[in-house]
């Protein structure tokens, strides 16, 4: 009666057993083994993913910074064709200033992309309009996020550097173009205004190979994030081997038991029908 009402505990859950006792001394400790597994891929997945959306969002901002540089270039070359002072070039080069200040402050979730570790701050001073020291060597005075970059562990074995910061060199180079390009103008310095462009070009191919890694990254990511799946379906395969009950195999038991049950009650009553 004992053996049929445990077989007919496993028919009604699908479960070999109700608790660990009842699965066996190695078998609990594998499939403990296999939720621990299944967790870890879990978080792996989960962490994976979201980095995988900042590397999108930081991956459509690089693109325009892309654009506003190419721009930025065609506005300093057009001011070198002209002879006299360009009015309108201070204007318009402050609103390519504003749109890296835009840009490269972008936020998802709370956290600023472009601030490497020091998310909660705005990392590009927005009131302030760039500057060159007098060496002429690019700098990073209007960054205020930190000098650390973001890890992602991927996977046991892997760790990722995914993100980009706003003082990265190439975008300083941009930063230091733009100001000698204002300082170009006001001297009316075809020389600064050619060491302006040559600062934007350098930086515009700087960021290019920036978002090339990024999308590297992003590769990276989702291959590792389809191995942890095919891992997370096996782990679970194994695991429901162990804990899941065999339903045909106990269905023919119960059935056995059952007869044999019938069958003992049967010769009981026969017997207590005796007498001396």
């Amino acid at each position: 009666q004992v053996n049929l009402a445990d077989l007919q505990q496993q028919l009604s859950s699908g479960q070999k057993a109700q608790d660990f006792a009842g699965l066996g001394g190695s078998e609990s400790e594998q499939f403990l083994l296999l939720e621990s597994k299944i967790a870890k891929t879990d978080t792996y997945l989960n962490d994976n993913r979201i980095v995988g959306t900042r590397l999108n969002a930081t991956d459509n901002i690089l693109g325009q910074i892309i654009d506003t540089a190419a721009n930025l270039k065609s506005l300093i070359s057009q001011r070198r064709n002209i002879s006299s002072n360009s009015d309108a070039f201070p204007e318009t080069i402050k609103g390519a200033w504003q749109s890296l200040v835009s840009q490269l402050n972008t936020s998802l979730e709370g956290r600023y992309l472009f601030a490497g570790t020091r998310t909660n701050v705005q990392p590009v001073d927005s009131d302030v309009f760039p500057t060159i020291d007098e060496d002429e060597v690019p700098n990073d005075n209007y960054y205020h996020g930190s000098q650390e970059n973001v890890f992602l562990r991927a996977d046991d074995n892997t760790e990722i550097q995914y993100n980009v910061r706003a003082g990265d060199p190439a975008i300083q180079k941009i930063f230091a173009g733009l100001a000698m390009a204002q300082k170009g103008h006001d001297a009316n310095s075809d020389a600064n205004l050619v060491k302006a462009y040559d600062l934007v070009e350098e930086g515009l191919n700087g960021i290019i190979s920036a978002r090339a890694i990024v999308n590297q990254n992003k590769i990276s990511i989702d291959s590792i994030n389809n191995r942890h799946e095919s891992f997370k379906i096996y782990f679970q395969g194994v695991k429901e081997e162990i804990g899941n009950a065999d339903l045909v195999s106990v269905s023919t038991q119960v059935a056995i038991n059952q007869g044999i049950l019938q069958a003992a009650f049967q010769a009981f009553a026969k017997i207590n029908s005796l007498k001396l």
